[in-house]
């Protein structure tokens, strides 16, 4: 789907009695019979609060009643209505959403037909990616989906190839979460590893996406798979892994860190590192500095973070890491450092009286902590 962003009271409206009237000629120019206006007037009912998805599931329920035929039959009538593929695959921009009730039919009516529904899938990803309609198939019928999508990740085409990845990816926006791959993401890290360097651009950025989901949970594996497909020195791959690994880069994670070359950095040492108060204010801002001195035998290749801990209402601690900067330095360089921290209050994060620390974080390691107050 398109990575476009909108507010859900923008998106609701490419669904609309027009789009729903162009549906409408679509499926009566393959089946003559098909009564347009009832099927426009049942599919507007109670429209208006309706969010996106379940405007588009309702067209999908009114399309198959109205059909009323088997599933193969509806199936036929629905590729026969949407007649040539039409290139994007709906990853880039909005104009293709008027093809998501053509899936969500199959999504929604037929779990009982797996191997019509997945050869369905496979075409209709031309025209609108299947990343949320596959889903279901895959919880239900896990080695048959599996199957499937081992074969879509060695298709000629690019959308089927992106369709393997995207719809078993295990946290996709949106989608039903596939736990059994947060879990265990082995079953489709082989799928992955037929796509890391592929030719095509959208089908990369889905992979490192679905690899930035396996790293939230399975950090690991996330790292023993990147390290094996940037060691292969193709170019794609990684670029594949640089966006893949960013979850884990953002947080300072140093096995990620040296998989991107950032290695070293042991004898890195911190010193003068100020606060420009020991006490800070909630609404306010606190600034601080440092000096780097390396005493390294060759150049270092460093991701300079800094972690804020704070603690959290039920009185334990979180911790988020900041990101600084990246150099390089030579043998017994000196460089300072400097940065600043709000506290303003946020809608995703709130500030609570009481002990904070920030830490200096030289490729992962904790190199230095200062410890102060914030207070209302």
């Amino acid at each position: 789907m398109s990575d476009n962003s909108n507010t859900p009271q923008e998106l609701k409206t490419l669904f609309n009695q027009s789009v729903i009237e162009k549906i409408g000629e679509m499926v009566v120019s393959a089946e003559a019979n098909f009564d347009v206006d009832s099927f426009v007037e049942r599919s507007l009912e109670n429209f208006e609060s309706l969010a996106l998805k379940q405007r588009s599931a309702q067209i999908a329920d009114r399309l198959y009643s109205q059909l009323n035929r088997d599933f193969e039959q509806v199936v036929e009538v629905l590729l026969k209505a949407m007649g040539k593929d039409n290139g994007s695959g709906g990853v880039e921009g909005y104009t293709d959403f008027i093809y998501l009730p053509f899936l969500d039919v199959v999504e929604r009516f037929g779990l009982d037909f797996p191997e019509v529904s997945l050869k369905t899938l496979e075409h209709m990803t031309l025209f609108f990616s299947a990343e949320f309609a596959v889903r279901p198939y895959i919880l239900e019928y896990r080695e048959l989906a599996l199957t499937y999508l081992g074969r879509w990740s060695q298709h000629d085409d690019w959308r089927v190839r992106r369709l393997a990845s995207e719809g078993s990816r295990p946290r996709l926006p949106w989608g039903i979460q596939l736990k059994p791959f947060i879990e265990d993401p082995s079953p489709t890290l082989r799928i992955l590893d037929r796509l890391h360097g592929d030719e095509n651009l959208v089908v990369r950025r889905s992979v490192a996406n679905h690899l930035n989901d396996i790293a939230k949970d399975n950090e690991q594996s996330t790292v023993e798979t990147a390290k094996r497909w940037w060691d292969t020195g193709n170019k794609d791959s990684q670029w594949t892994v640089k966006h893949g690994l960013r979850t884990l880069v953002k947080k300072g994670n140093p096995q990620a860190l040296a998989v991107l070359g950032f290695v070293g950095g042991d004898n890195i040492v911190v010193s003068n590192f100020e606060l420009s108060s020991e006490t800070v204010r909630i609404g306010d801002e606190m600034s601080f500095r440092f000096e780097l001195q390396s005493s390294e035998s060759e150049p270092s290749q460093l991701v300079v973070d800094y972690a804020l801990e704070r603690p959290l209402a039920n009185g334990k601690k979180a911790k988020k890491v900041f990101k600084l900067k990246m150099l390089t330095m030579s043998p017994n360089e000196a460089t300072q450092l400097a940065g600043k921290q709000a506290f303003k209050q946020l809608s995703t994060r709130t500030y609570y009286p009481g002990t904070y620390a920030i830490e200096v974080l030289v490729n992962g390691r904790v190199a230095e902590r200062k410890t102060f107050v914030v207070d209302n």
